[in-house]
């Protein structure tokens, strides 16, 4: 019960975006539970939500030693991989996850975000729609596929991914950014600055958005 006591209360920081308390108790946990697949996927996730994208990708590196069948976790693997450009790691798990599952939303995000370091967005935006197909509740493909959208600069079809993530998830903050982006690109400051702050009242931890918010207002003036 203490150990289930102790992986709850991680859980509920992590979701409440208190990614450095959730460290702390998944770090003194014993190393027998500390080296499973599910306590290393909420370590790298924390850790990716801190934009400590190295610390996340060794994490989720040991998660695909231990148990190479987990696919939670994967889209967040597949994205820091991404924001390191990492292309051969990253076309390496597109590739693995293809191989074992092709109805998972997670493998078509890692083929996705593989086509998008590669500068090819007209296929990464073929393999994100995939992942919205085999599972439209998968409120982390919807927004990928916005970030792509914009890249192609089909700013409507962005709105509605993005909006798609908001109303399947609330708290998803990264569809609020995508949103706020969109206003903040056609010059709508004051929009772009309620939508920035939606996203920051859900991960108030978050410099990048608070970056983001400071910016706006400059504009803004």
């Amino acid at each position: 019960m203490q150990l289930l006591q102790e992986m709850g209360k991680a859980q509920l920081y992590l979701g409440h975006y208190c990614c450095r308390k959730a460290i702390e108790v998944l770090n003194s946990l014993p190393p027998q539970h500390y080296e499973t697949g599910w306590v290393l996927t909420t370590l790298g996730k924390a850790h990716f939500e801190l934009a400590e994208y190295s610390q996340a990708i060794t994490l989720f590196e040991e998660v695909r030693r231990l148990e190479p069948h987990r696919l939670q976790g994967m889209e967040y693997y597949s994205t820091a991989l991404w924001h390191l450009q990492k292309e051969v790691a990253l076309s390496t798990l597109a590739q693995e996850l293809t191989d074992f599952d092709i109805k998972s939303p997670q493998t078509w995000c890692a083929a996705g975000n593989c086509f998008s370091l590669q500068k090819e967005h007209e296929t990464a935006i073929k393999y994100l729609q995939r992942a919205v197909q085999v599972d439209e509740n998968f409120s982390y493909a919807h927004t990928l596929l916005g970030h792509e959208y914009v890249m192609t600069e089909e700013m409507d079809k962005a709105m509605t991914c993005f909006r798609n993530a908001i109303r399947i998830d609330p708290r998803h903050y990264n569809a609020w950014y995508g949103v706020g982006m969109i206003y903040y690109k056609q010059e709508k400051f004051q929009l772009a600055e309620v939508h920035y702050r939606k996203a920051l009242a859900i991960n108030p931890q978050s410099s990048v958005l608070m970056c983001h918010i400071g910016v706006v207002r400059l504009n803004s003036l």
